[in-house]
């Protein structure tokens, strides 16, 4: 229930964000998948990591999919995946104390100054959501999920037409 309540507030309001001026840089994706990669040796540091040959394989294959059939939630899918070159997922929670802080700390520091999109609170979980919205504000870049309370970073670098997450939202 909770990832559904994120999802809708997120569809809600990241229209509103494009229409702000944006104060805050890009996220730096470079130095995000450098630090996955200088933690992933750590153990219980789990990460999914798919280059642009993943995902390209990976739009095929839905692409595929979507030649054989018709149903319409395969077809957002592919428009929602369209503009994503790279992925990344990394849950760290099963890290030793001073990893899991290292790692937190670390990330931390690379987004300050990047620009949010949203902080959602519940309790005492955050989760922030940073990317850049295009002018227009039907398109965000580089977007990231951090949960440092759940030790969740999640990592979509591309561009992800809004329209699209609003779509999958309404289902």
């Amino acid at each position: 229930m909770k990832h559904f309540f994120i999802i809708i507030v997120l569809a809600l309001t990241l229209p509103l964000a494009g229409s702000a001026n944006a104060q805050g840089k890009s996220v730096p994706g470079t130095q995000i998948s450098l630090l996955i990669s200088e933690y992933k040796a750590y153990d219980g540091f789990e990460t999914v990591k798919v280059g642009r040959l993943g995902t390209g394989i990976l739009k095929s294959l839905i692409s595929s999919g979507v030649v054989e059939g018709s149903d319409p939630e395969i077809k957002e899918i592919k428009r929602l995946i369209k503009g994503i070159k790279k992925l990344a997922v990394v849950d760290y929670s099963d890290c030793e104390p001073q990893v899991r802080q290292g790692f937190t700390n670390k990330v931390g520091r690379l987004l300050n100054g990047a620009e949010m999109l949203m902080e959602v609170k519940d309790g005492s979980d955050i989760m922030r959501m940073y990317g850049v919205v295009d002018d227009r504000g039907d398109r965000v870049r580089n977007f990231v999920l951090f949960s440092p309370e759940d030790c969740t970073l999640v990592c979509l670098f591309g561009t992800i037409s809004l329209d699209s997450v609003l779509n999958m939202a309404s289902r």
